[in-house]
């Protein structure tokens, strides 16, 4: 229908400071396409016509009235001109307005059954800001007993609108009572958790019955609180499904969870890491030890352990001071981590002192590896101090011997590195019907 055959609002009704909408029911689906001077005035509208509601509808209850409830089916609904009906218009970041409106039938030319128009004028607007009537009046008992309540409490209908709030609610959040009532519980959520949260709500409402969650919220000054919500559904005077919340803040709660879990995890860190070079400590080395051998026992994998020791490391702390010091092991511990395989493991065992786990190869390939690395080392400046550092090595494979027999091992064979002047790699003696056989390959370096 163009603009030109749109039937115009009555006249006089302006003068009458009486605000007039008219509707057009397209198949029952109502569409604003005009409205008169004293309309555009009170309820802030332009002259963009025909559409949509810019605001939404709340009957005498404050539930949302869309569809069926729309105040512009009532000229189907009822057919009696002369009663005033009680809405509410809720727009945008505004509190809602109360009316008093009447709506009739206008009988325009080319309207038919499923096509027609209808007049809504309304009579008076005010301001809803009646704090005493915010709740519904048959119900001043439940409401004493929701302000007395220390908790927070409210009420949220299918479309998740708050119907209900108490002081504890109100002062909690810092918002005015006739602020939070018929605004949308998002309002109250961080933006990145609210469409989420809608959906939440969708989904579980009305069937969540008695549920516990943490949540968090925001104040009206954007304050980040946390709160536990227990929630359950009811009924209210109509019969439609409401979610009564109950909300503890335990904000303090939980920053004390977090602080321990913290604490917790750095006591973990320490008591498994190195607290200078990042490392696994002796403890859980030996741990880690243990359970490579039995790993390898099952799956009848070689494994070879190396023990690595700085070569004349107190005459660095001597000359350059420990800070100088726990820079180079903090560096070598680095340099020598990255120079290992990902399957490899390396532990600082004591004091300038490394073992390295090496998996799934004999002592020989252990010593070449240990070697490799050795090598790279001579050439890498460590601190800004450009210092070069060396190490002695003892290499050995698990056979049968327990880890503490296997230790015993390479660390002999560690000490026959330094008794063979430092800066090389020695294999730990094993049994063999021809002894010098193992001999001929005990030392090497690269």
């Amino acid at each position: 229908m163009s603009r030109q055959a749109r039937p115009s609002t009555p006249d006089g009704l302006d003068t009458l400071d009486i605000a007039a909408l008219i509707y057009r029911l397209d198949s029952g689906v109502p569409l604003l396409v005009d409205a008169n001077a004293t309309a555009k005035r009170q309820l802030r509208l332009d002259d963009r016509f025909p559409m949509a509601d810019p605001w939404q509808w709340l009957d005498a209850g404050r539930h949302p009235a869309a569809g069926r409830d729309h105040p512009a089916l009532l000229s189907v609904a009822v057919d009696d001109s002369r009663q005033w009906h009680s809405f509410y218009i809720r727009q945008h970041r505004q509190p809602p307005l109360a009316v008093k409106l009447k709506v009739s039938s206008l009988g325009a030319p080319g309207d038919t059954e499923s096509s027609r128009h209808v007049l809504i004028a309304i009579g008076e607007v005010a301001a809803d800001d009646a704090t005493a009537n915010l709740l519904p009046r048959h119900q001043p008992q439940l409401r004493q007993i929701l302000e007395n309540l220390p908790m927070g409490v409210c009420t949220i209908d299918a479309g998740g609108y708050l119907r209900q709030v108490n002081r504890a609610f109100c002062e909690f959040f810092g918002y005015a009572e006739n602020e939070l009532l018929n605004a949308h519980f998002r309002k109250l959520l961080p933006p990145q958790s609210r469409q989420a949260a809608e959906k939440r709500h969708a989904a579980s409402f009305p069937h969540a019955l008695n549920q516990r969650h943490s949540l968090e919220v925001r104040l009206h000054d954007g304050t980040p609180r946390t709160v536990m919500l227990e929630d359950t559904v009811s009924r209210d005077e109509r019969g439609n499904p409401q979610r009564v919340a109950f909300l503890v803040d335990i904000t303090q709660r939980r920053d004390v969870e977090r602080r321990l879990e913290e604490k917790n995890r750095r006591l973990e860190y320490l008591a498994t890491r190195d607290d200078l070079t990042g490392l696994h400590n002796r403890r859980m080395g030996g741990e880690l030890l243990e359970q490579a051998l039995e790993r390898g026992k099952r799956v009848g994998d070689r494994i070879s352990v190396a023990m690595l020791d700085l070569d004349h490391f107190k005459a660095i702390n001597d000359r350059y001071g420990h800070a100088v010091g726990d820079t180079v092991l903090r560096e070598f511990s680095h340099f020598v981590a990255g120079a290992l395989r990902s399957s490899d493991t390396l532990i600082r065992w004591g004091g300038e002192e490394f073992l390295m786990i090496l998996p799934g190869i004999d002592r020989f390939s252990a010593q070449a590896t240990v070697n490799r690395v050795l090598g790279q080392l001579r050439h890498q400046a460590l601190s800004t101090l450009d210092l070069r550092v060396s190490f002695s090595a003892g290499v050995g494979e698990h056979r049968h011997q327990t880890s503490k027999g296997l230790l015993e091992e390479i660390d002999l064979a560690l000490y026959q590195a330094k008794s063979a002047g430092r800066g090389c790699v020695a294999i730990a003696p094993v049994p063999a019907s021809r002894p010098g056989r193992c001999l001929n390959r005990a030392f090497s370096s690269p």
